[in-house]
């Protein structure tokens, strides 16, 4: 293998794929490598842990094909402090050999023959999305997936498609988020999957504005973008069948500042019970504001009035105040609805005007 590369372009393409080589974390060392091909034009660069896969790729002058493997972290590390500048890189005798302007490296690695190998999932019968509303998806309903290996169907990230629409559901049983994004292109039948919530923080991590494209199998599922692909494997569960616990009637509702929700919330949370977090709500619609409260003997007690649009009946709840505030920080609106039934039954939270965002709490039984 032989090229000359941009020092700016190989950063970029090892900072994609670097943070997935499991240093440490693995009895296999060729996992704390990446993969470098050259071919065609092009400098590849793919990492994997087993269960997930990223590639992506520069354009270079490829003076001779070939395939080497090098730790992600030296690699990336030194590249950051070398000379914006072309850099020459050739492997020879399970080295790669970097040449520069005032200097030369040499990196050990170990042979592309013992990397491991990379599933192909054919592109066909996919689904293509905005990338800049998929980011922003995950962002907010990644808040609420659970971390639990004890029930894998929650420890992901529900993708559904269903009327030409593609929703992302999370939830670790204490409360929920859900929101869909319109499809571009794609599948009209509906779909559902479950994303392990590691492939869904590295795709985070990786998205840019660009639009993607799905690929599904029977166990593995794609994300392709501009140059750079990412593929995962599928947990093979059934995710709950959240749709009937989504209420929908409510005896009161509230139009409010989300700013001085959150801001209330956070001085009232002190004086919340250690362990419970809870904090109360009190809704009276023929005053026109709100009461959070909260209450610890230890320490003391405390009462916040905020204004807000109410209707309805007057009402009473308490939440655990982590789990609001979670909601609350993903909402892209400056006002917000909350609306609920009573203390047992699940609260709905979501942006206002807007509707494609919904997250569902459950009160804490005080």
């Amino acid at each position: 293998m032989k090229g000359v590369f941009l020092q700016e372009n190989l950063i970029e393409g090892l900072r994609k794929v670097s943070h997935l080589a499991s240093k440490g974390k693995t009895s296999l060392p060729i996992l704390e490598n990446i993969l470098l091909k050259a071919e065609k034009g092009l400098l590849f660069f793919v990492s994997t842990d087993l269960e997930i896969a990223i590639e992506t790729s520069i354009r270079g002058r490829v003076e001779s094909s070939g395939s080497f493997t090098v730790p992600a972290d030296i690699f990336l590390s030194h590249l950051l402090y070398l000379p914006k500048e072309s850099l020459n890189l050739e492997v020879k005798e399970n080295e790669l050999i970097l040449k520069y302007k005032n200097g030369e490296t040499k990196i050990k690695g170990l042979p592309a023959e013992d990397f491991p190998i990379i599933p192909h999932l054919e592109k066909k019968d996919g689904i293509k999305i905005s990338g800049k509303e998929l980011k922003e998806s995950l962002r907010q309903v990644i808040v609420s997936c659970s971390s639990s290996e004890m029930r894998p169907e929650i420890s992901g990230i529900l993708f559904k498609i269903k009327e030409e629409k593609l929703f992302l559901v999370s939830t670790d049983s204490y409360r929920l988020t859900e929101r869909f994004i319109e499809l571009k292109e794609g599948l009209k039948k509906e779909k559902r999957i479950i994303v392990p919530i590691k492939a869904c923080q590295e795709l985070l991590r990786i998205l840019d504005d660009e639009d993607v494209e799905m690929f599904f199998s029977e166990n593995q599922i794609l994300f392709s973008q501009s140059q750079t692909n990412l593929i995962s494997r599928i947990i093979q569960a059934e995710f709950p069948r959240y749709e009937e616990v989504i209420p929908k009637v409510f005896r009161t509702k509230i139009l409010i500042s989300k700013e001085n929700l959150i801001k209330g919330i956070r001085s009232i949370s002190p004086f919340s019970k250690t362990g419970i977090n809870d904090i109360s709500f009190e809704f009276f619609p023929e005053k026109g504001y709100l009461i959070l409260s909260s209450l610890n003997p230890q320490i003391g007690e405390t009462k916040m009035k905020i204004e807000g649009e109410i209707t309805g009946e007057k009402n009473s709840l308490s939440f655990n105040y982590r789990y609001i505030l979670d909601g609350l920080l993903i909402m892209p609106t400056d006002e917000v609805s909350l609306e609920i039934i009573d203390d047992s039954s699940p609260a709905v939270l979501k942006p206002f005007p807007e509707s494609n965002l919904l997250y569902l709490l459950m009160p804490i039984k005080t």
